[in-house]
């Protein structure tokens, strides 16, 4: 009985004193919450809303938070993954206490210890890794590089800005966040446009240490390698050709040498070229490759292994990151789409980021024996994304386009392979 006039009672404290007490009829400030036992036998405290990053990410998309929520309270259960820790949630790297701070328009952590100044034992220039390819003086766009760290004492540090020397042109920004409590990343965005191929340089100085990594700039050539494209909100960049096509040639216009190889699905090797016979492959594996043999991740963070094809630096994209890379694309074509073997000249070109990607239609190879179907009718370019007995992909013909394709059929079959920056 005494649960339905809990509520009377407290909008009766509302009105008579303009404060609220819980288990108290003196309350002494705006909300006065007392503990009813003090002898452990039952829980005490306050808990606040409990909510993951991921969703404090998704509502950072929409514009949930502003300034009406400046000093919100939540207690984060899960970091957000690390692909969507950008915006609101950067540096979001653990579980615990966030407040939503308006000005910065971050969600910054509560640190028991009071640390404020970020500190680190050690920067590991050495270990780094590096995302994308930077070409002379053509702009860079998806590429970082990330620098691991020791020791962190869980401070807050600012962003930095460091420019290149040697080769000159470009900046590694570091984005303002809170390191772990020990071990971590820093990740560079690295932007700006190369003066000249060769070493460009950065010096680091960060917590207290040093250090240095470096960025080669590979020479401008007469077709991209790579183009920067959007995918579900970030830069990346994706490879101009198919793996395996020649990549001397124009990515653009399509002809047989630029078909590429084809892949069975969580495979590292080739099973056939734009040059193998339509018939039947003598040798064929009719198994399949097993659960997460290209992504040891999740879909919406996937994680390369060694039999992903793709060169270092790049990997297999997953259903999550097509399905991105259309929405943000529009569409043409080019060819007669014939539904002929021989035909070549046929492919579905995608608008993204201003870039112009081009995907020939170059058919694939059946899973029972490897023969030849639907060149110049249709592409099917793998996703590292499984499900039961297959594996999503890329799929389009003259008229559609289906990023997330659920394949009739068995990762047995041979597919044409994109690749993009980790």
């Amino acid at each position: 009985m005494k649960k339905k006039y809990l509520l009377p009672i407290l909008f009766s404290c509302t009105l008579s004193y303009g404060q609220v007490g819980i288990n108290s009829l003196t309350p002494k400030t705006t909300l006065d919450v007392t503990s009813k036992t003090t002898d452990g036998s039952a829980s005490e405290g306050f808990m606040v809303p409990r909510v993951t990053g991921n969703s404090l990410k998704a509502a950072d998309a929409v514009g949930v938070y502003a300034e009406a929520q400046n000093s919100a309270l939540v207690f984060v259960t899960e970091a957000p993954d690390p692909s969507n820790r950008t915006g609101q949630v950067e540096g979001m790297d653990g579980p615990g206490f966030y407040y939503f701070d308006a000005g910065s328009n971050r969600w910054v952590k509560m640190i028991s210890s009071g640390t404020s100044t970020a500190a680190v034992t050690q920067l590991l220039c050495s270990g780094s890794s590096d995302i994308g390819v930077v070409i002379a003086n053509a702009p860079a766009a998806g590429v970082s590089t990330s620098i691991p760290y020791t020791g962190g004492n869980g401070g807050i540090y600012s962003s930095q800005t460091v420019n290149s020397i040697g080769v000159t042109g470009l900046t590694a920004v570091l984005a303002s966040g809170t390191l772990n409590n020990g071990n971590g990343t820093l990740i560079f965005n690295i932007t700006g446009t190369p003066s000249a191929a060769g070493t460009a340089i950065f010096d680091i100085d960060f917590g207290g240490q040093t250090c240095g990594f470096s960025r080669t700039i590979q020479p401008a050539g007469s077709f991209p390698d790579v183009v920067p494209v959007i995918v579900n909100g970030e830069t990346r960049q994706i490879m101009t050709h198919n793996l395996g096509a020649d990549m001397s040639l124009d990515p653009n216009t399509p002809v047989q040498a630029i078909m590429g190889n084809y892949y069975q699905w969580g495979r590292k090797n080739v099973v056939a070229t734009a040059y193998t016979g339509s018939g039947a492959i003598s040798g064929w594996t009719v198994t399949s490759g097993g659960n997460m043999a290209w992504n040891s991740g999740t879909e919406n963070s996937p994680v390369k292994t060694g039999n992903d094809p793709c060169p270092a630096g790049f990997r297999v994209l997953s259903r999550y990151e097509w399905q991105g890379f259309y929405s943000a694309s529009t569409t043409t074509k080019l060819g007669s789409w014939s539904g002929a073997n021989n035909n070549y000249s046929t492919a579905k070109v995608f608008h993204n980021n201003g870039s112009i990607i081009t995907f020939p239609a170059a058919g694939y190879r059946g899973y029972s024996g490897g023969a030849l179907y639907y060149r110049s009718s249709s592409g099917y370019y793998w996703s590292s994304t499984e499900y039961t007995g297959g594996a999503y992909s890329l799929f389009f013909n003259n008229t559609s386009v289906n990023p997330g394709h659920n394949f009739i059929g068995s990762r047995a079959s041979g597919f044409s392979v994109r690749c993009i920056s980790e």
